[in-house]
């Protein structure tokens, strides 16, 4: 099974210049943005120190490709609170994404209240795989679903998947890592997995939509707010909800949750609409 914490690693060639090599585990129509992100956002991490990240937005600017790949990080603004990095990550003299990181110093104080509940939900135990829902239906299943991650999701018609018309189209259920992170996980990869859970969870609610996927939509951006730090659990609770589709774009938000209802993050993204190719 694909390991995030080995795949998203990155190296440190000089001050504020990094190494990494994208997997081929994590395709979906080529490398996927919310890897991508993670690996900018390790980097990040490396660079801040003690500092811990609040927000990552991701601008997704040519197709990257599989294999080395180079990452600068720049410290563009800094107090003793927060500070902010720039992240570039290139492959063959191109830029493929461009980031900005917000960070803060531990231990800063202020009011703790949270004002989005997790939705009840059966516990992932409770709940079927996606994979065997898509076989049963006789839908196509992607690499990616058996080597990197497993989704529980609530609300699959029994009947065989079919469009939502009414409301607004929403997937539920439960995500987690089939290689789980390590137990001594610092704060920036425990972030960087919940990058990749609010990336993938967008789309597939978009698809809610419509009566037949015949498109792709490669990601052109990516906001992710990091609301909670400690332990998440091996699951997490995500809701993927569609925005619009609109002149050619698709736009999407997500929230992730706990295993203990904490919300841990928030975000949303903006996706091109492409027919795909004919088989």
């Amino acid at each position: 099974m694909a390991s995030l914490a080995d795949d998203a690693a990155v190296e440190r060639t000089a001050p504020g210049r990094y190494r990494a090599s994208l997997a081929e585990d994590w395709s979906v129509w080529g490398p996927n943005g919310g890897y991508l992100a993670a690996v900018a956002l390790r980097a990040a991490g490396d660079a801040a120190g003690g500092l811990l990240p609040v927000s990552l937005s991701c601008q997704f600017l040519a197709p990257a490709r599989y294999g080395e790949a180079e990452l600068t990080v720049e410290r563009v603004h800094g107090t003793r609170r927060a500070a902010a990095f720039h992240v570039t990550l290139r492959q063959r003299n191109r830029t493929v994404l461009a980031a900005h990181v917000w960070t803060v110093a531990g231990g800063l104080v202020g009011p703790e209240r949270r004002w989005m509940p997790a939705p009840e939900l059966p516990g992932p135990d409770e709940l079927p795989a996606l994979v065997d829902l898509m076989r049963r239906d006789g839908l196509p299943v992607l690499p990616i679903w058996e080597r990197c991650y497993e989704v529980r999701l609530s609300g699959w018609p029994a009947g065989g998947w079919s469009p939502q018309r009414d409301g607004v189209p929403t997937v539920r259920g439960w995500l987690r890592l089939h290689e789980p992170l390590p137990a001594d996980a610092d704060p920036w990869l425990a972030a960087a997995r919940l990058v990749f859970a609010v990336d993938v969870v967008q789309f597939p609610a978009i698809v809610q939509a419509f009566e037949q996927t015949t498109f792709m939509a490669p990601s052109m951006d990516l906001y992710v707010g990091f609301q909670a730090g400690g332990d998440a659990g091996e699951w997490l609770l995500v809701e993927g909800e569609a925005a619009s589709a609109n002149g050619g774009t698709l736009g999407a938000r997500a929230r992730v949750w706990s295993d203990g209802g904490h919300l841990l993050a928030t975000g949303g993204q903006q996706m091109l609409y492409r027919m795909a190719s004919p088989a």
